[in-house]
């Protein structure tokens, strides 16, 4: 296992822009595929926001230590926004719940609303794919996971891991203490 690593906590803004991101669930993780704006105007897309130690515990390496990955510091981050280019939510859901189609990554079939399909083979990741020209995250219909060995032609897109510290949890006392404080 890496060293440990201290990570920020999320401002309260932030952390309100996020929770109004509706998080991914792949087994014991939760991420949040967003978009976010950095201090320096630079703006990213396909971005996965995640808890650090539930980050670790479940890849295993830090994400600028392994050369698969690529990361952005949340400290740089000054808003968060849902991604334009996420899979509907509802589409990642039935993947992730069926699961690994091979070792390391995802088989499926996306179907469009124009009846073309289009075959993915992806790693564990769905939410951020390609496109082909003039289809759109809207135009997706449905996914067939499992759907398509023999014709994969797409893959996903780059994207960005982006880690936090998770706020501590306040045991029942501090709770009660702070709820009889604010009356």
């Amino acid at each position: 296992m890496p060293a440990p690593r201290d990570y920020p906590h999320l401002p309260s803004p932030l952390e309100a822009q996020l929770h109004a991101i509706e998080p991914t669930h792949d087994g014991l993780m939760e991420y949040f595929p967003c978009m976010v704006l950095l201090a320096s105007g630079e703006q990213f897309d396909c971005v996965y926001i995640a808890e650090a130690k539930s980050f670790i515990r479940f890849w295993g390496a830090w994400p600028d230590e392994d050369p698969g990955k690529k990361a952005i510091s949340i400290e740089e981050v000054v808003q968060i926004h849902p991604s334009p280019s996420r899979l509907p939510v509802r589409f990642a859901r039935e993947m992730y719940a069926v699961g690994e189609s091979a070792m390391g990554g995802c088989i499926f079939t996306l179907y469009f609303a124009d009846g073309t399909r289009l075959a993915y083979g992806t790693g564990n990741l769905i939410d951020f794919f390609e496109l082909p020209q003039g289809k759109s995250i809207y135009d997706v219909i449905a996914l067939r996971p499992n759907e398509g060995e023999a014709e994969q032609t797409m893959t996903t897109r780059q994207y960005y891991w982006c880690l936090f510290a998770a706020q501590p949890r306040q045991n029942f006392m501090q709770r009660l203490v702070h709820a009889l404080r604010f009356r």
